[in-house]
């Protein structure tokens, strides 16, 4: 027959005569808290691996791009945090934008604006040949070039790759070729088309080591208002307006 398995306990030399009845008490006593153990262990297994579809990446770097090599000056194309918190050493900065993308709250976010358990929403470009997206290059030193994309590779390493592209001023003429993060829709912390409103819900509540997800969408609102650039995205102005409704206090503009 089927072969059963025992849990042996140890047992001493001195022997302890107990009642019938309280002998089967223990018994039944034992199997309750060995059931019960299992279910934490089988639980917190579960539950381990449920967070690690979406961890904090830990130990990963953006992915590379190979024509980041042909470049002979380093332009950095900022269009989230980056164009209030570079955390480099720049020598210009020019507003300008990129063509075949628009920008979109689409990007998981547990390293910065959220957590593991509640993930916030940042920014990503999404390739669409109609659209352009607009926001600000930063010219890097050849002396820093290497320590600088070092430096992005383990900032943007959230789900996010390297790209190049040309980048364009208000006069349709090309400033540079830029480099730029992009997390792309194979990436796991890549959301698929959430409405605005959803996106708008998260933002409002969602907090992580970065600050608050409100936060982020403030600072990026404010520095393209800085550069003139916020009336050229519609969905960011009505971000802001959706999270206005659901946030009617407390926002705060402190640096993050």
């Amino acid at each position: 027959g089927k072969k059963t398995s025992f849990i042996r306990l140890p047992i001493t030399r001195a022997s302890i005569c107990l009642p019938r009845g309280l002998t089967l008490l223990l018994a039944i006593s034992l199997s309750i808290y060995i059931c019960h153990q299992l279910g934490n262990i089988l639980s917190s297994s579960s539950s381990s691996s449920l967070m690690s579809q979406l961890d904090d990446w830990s130990g990963k770097i953006a992915l590379s791009c190979q024509e980041l090599n042909t470049l002979e000056t380093l332009w950095v194309f900022g269009y989230g945090s980056l164009m209030w918190k570079q955390g480099f050493p720049f020598t210009e900065t020019k507003p300008c934008y990129v063509k075949g993308f628009k920008r979109r709250f689409w990007q998981a976010s547990t390293d910065h604006r959220g957590t593991p358990e509640y993930p916030g929403r940042v920014v990503t470009l999404v390739p669409d040949e109609k659209c352009i997206t607009w926001g600000c290059a930063f010219k890097v030193k050849d002396e820093h070039k290497e320590a600088v994309i070092k430096y992005l590779d383990i900032r943007e390493k959230g789900g996010y790759s390297q790209t190049v592209a040309p980048a364009y001023d208000k006069d349709g003429k090309q400033v540079a070729k830029v480099l730029l993060y992009v997390g792309t829709s194979d990436n796991k912390a890549y959301v698929h088309e959430p409405s605005d409103e959803e996106t708008a819900e998260i933002i409002s509540k969602a907090e992580g080591p970065s600050g608050r997800n409100v936060d982020y969408l403030l600072k990026l609102v404010h520095a393209m208002e800085i550069n003139k650039i916020y009336d050229e995205d519609p969905h960011v102005k009505e971000l802001m307006k959706l999270v206005q409704g659901k946030v009617k206090e407390g926002l705060s503009t402190h640096e993050n």
